[in-house]
């Protein structure tokens, strides 16, 4: 996907097609100076009420030889945050691939982010729009949806200035963002038989050396040696054995003794649930549960292209909790890393116990903070839905920036 920005006064419709993102509530474009020439042809369509601007309501309008008008909503101007603008940007790609086109022209509205911030949501947006995510289909079948046509959008607006005298800088940094978050996407969705905890520890090595990281993996000996008793009991019933990942970044200027931010990702490659069976309704959906390795992995490995300020140390922990004859039982007493001891009183509580490991694995670096992520409890979905995550955390000006 060829994703540029163009400096420079919209005037009219842009051939094959012009997207503009608009406010509910709004039935006119006064005040709107990046969208003051289509006046005439949107216009009409808000005082009818045709389009309302709904958050991510599409409007297609066809204009014959001029092509395509997009009309797509933000929904209510007070209400609007940096993940609405990116989710409206995706939603404007997918209506665009929709309509069989090539290219097109997206208007960037003029918001109190900036246009360095809101072309980097924009770009982001896309990108995420028009992945093309891993086929695992017969040959032959096409699937749900063919090929995207989409080739190349142009993001334009009358205006440059904070950040934006650098254009291509913003959007190649949009690009290492969604590429991270397609990454993460790609693993969580790859089936647990094709991600064991040693592909997983392989795909860390390889993507860690590719971006310039220092990677480590313990194996199950090393597990042994060091301690470990947490994760060794949770992957002991699998043939599969655990992995844990270290992989440490220095970014430009930074020293060696500086203390480094410390990211730890959950990683059960699948999650039986052990001994204590899940339910097999939904156990499908237990290969993900290393989304939060998945996570950490895609973080670090951005981190040399962002030139990210500072130390990373990542922490991933892999194992695959599953029944068998050398699975670790309730009532079981296992030692951990920190050398504290832990009884198992249900064997889907993995989540928590190869973490300890993990977490007494990555104090062992002294850092200044750490960033922990995991897909840990079904009460957490229970209580908070699924429109939102939970978080927790004992330093409110680290949880506003997370």
């Amino acid at each position: 996907m060829n994703i540029k920005y163009k400096c420079e006064q919209v005037n009219g419709l842009i051939k094959p097609a012009t997207a503009l993102f608009l406010f509910s509530g709004q039935d006119s474009l006064d005040g709107r100076g990046e969208l003051a020439s289509f006046r005439g042809l949107a216009q009409p369509h808000l005082k009818s009420g045709a389009f309302k601007g709904g958050y991510l309501d599409v409007l297609p309008l066809f204009q014959g030889r001029e092509g395509w008008l997009l009309l797509v909503g933000l929904g209510p101007a007070d209400k609007l945050s940096e993940a609405r603008l990116l989710e409206a940007a995706a939603e404007a790609a997918a209506r665009l691939d929709a309509l069989g086109l090539r290219e097109a022209t997206l208007v960037a509205p003029v918001l109190a982010f900036g246009m360095a911030k809101t072309v980097e949501l924009m770009a982001i947006g896309l990108t995420l729009a028009l992945d093309e995510r891993p086929d695992y289909k017969s040959k032959g079948d096409p699937g749900p949806r063919g090929p995207r046509g989409l080739k190349g959008l142009t993001i334009q607006a009358p205006m440059s200035g904070d950040g934006l005298d650098r254009p291509k800088n913003v959007i190649a940094r949009a690009k290492v963002l969604a590429q991270a978050q397609l990454r993460a996407r790609n693993l969580t969705d790859r089936p647990a038989n094709l991600l064991t905890p040693g592909l997983f520890a392989q795909e860390a090595v390889d993507l860690g050396q590719a971006h310039g990281l220092k990677v480590t993996v313990w194996d199950e000996t090393k597990l042994a040696d060091e301690g470990a008793g947490a994760i060794l009991a949770v992957g002991g019933g699998s043939r599969n054995p655990p992995r844990m990942v270290i992989l440490e970044y220095q970014g430009p200027q930074a020293q060696p003794s500086d203390r480094p931010t410390a990211l730890v990702g959950k990683g059960i490659t699948f999650d039986s649930g052990g001994l204590c069976l899940k339910p097999a309704e939904n156990m499908h959906q237990m290969k993900t549960d290393m989304a939060g390795a998945a996570t950490v992995l895609s973080t670090v490995c951005a981190a040399p292209a962002l030139r990210l300020q500072g130390r990373l140390v990542a922490v991933i922990p892999l194992a695959e909790n599953l029944p068998g004859g050398s699975s670790y039982r309730p009532g079981d007493i296992v030692a951990t890393l920190s050398g504290q001891t832990v009884e198992v009183m249900n064997t889907d509580a993995e989540g928590r116990l190869i973490l300890c490991d993990a977490l007494a694995l990555a104090q062992k670096f002294q850092p200044d903070r750490i960033i922990d992520l995991a897909t840990l409890t079904g009460a957490c979905l229970v209580a908070l839905g699924e429109g939102c995550a939970g978080l927790f955390c004992d330093d409110q000006g680290l949880s506003q920036a997370i």
